[in-house]
């Protein structure tokens, strides 16, 4: 029975996954066809600016929150330069590193980038980059003061781990290959259990008498 159970729950998860995926995907394509902006290429190019290690979900995910926030197309591939050479520097993982970095200078969140060694006090690079621009820091706009954090950590990132960019883990690109494979996978399950899913979800009864088979 636990065996069945835990089979079960690995399946709902996997079709949850495509699910997910899929959704992802035509919400990038809306997107596009809505702003003229390609997400779907923005994630491509981040995925490529960390030699191919970066999974989709992860650089589709910072796409849409370095859009919301105004961060330019090549700021994001800047970031995910730094991410894979952060990683490589520090022997930690990608998408971990590529998170704090993405989430810690977008989001404005110092603590995230701490433990990467990336020091950005607010008040500090915030007034730098107001100066810079002929601004106070109570002057700058939230996209600007957005700006003040991405550069200084851009800057930092580069100034202590640009030079270790060419060492890539090639286990880690296996591993990114493999996750292309199963979401390709995925693209072609998906209809029929996106079918299924709802057949089910509409008639509970049959879903409960499945699972007791």
């Amino acid at each position: 029975l636990a065996a069945n159970i835990f089979a079960i729950s690995a399946a709902y998860n996997f079709l949850k996954k495509a699910g997910d995926i899929s959704s992802l995907t035509r919400a990038q394509e809306q997107y596009a066809i809505k702003t003229g902006t390609s997400m779907k290429l923005l994630t491509s190019r981040m995925q490529e600016a960390t030699g191919g290690m970066l999974a989709f979900e992860a650089a589709s995910q910072a796409a849409a929150i370095g859009s919301a926030a105004g961060v330019s197309t090549d700021q994001m591939e800047q970031l995910a330069q730094a991410a894979k050479n952060t990683s490589v520097a520090l022997g930690r993982d990608l998408t971990d590193s590529f998170n704090r970095l993405v989430k810690g200078a977008i989001k404005a969140e110092p603590e995230l980038l701490d433990e990467l060694g990336i020091i950005v006090r607010l008040d500090t690079v915030t007034a730098d980059y107001a100066a810079s621009i002929n601004k106070t820091a109570k002057q700058l706009t939230a996209f600007e003061r957005t700006q003040a954090v991405v550069n200084a950590v851009l800057e930092q990132t580069t100034e202590k781990f640009d030079d270790v960019g060419n060492n890539v883990n090639q286990i880690a690109r296996l591993g990114k290959s493999f996750d292309d494979l199963v979401k390709k996978i995925m693209k072609v399950i998906n209809p029929i259990a996106q079918f299924a899913g709802g057949v089910l979800a509409d008639n509970i009864e049959a879903l409960a008498a499945a699972f007791g088979v």
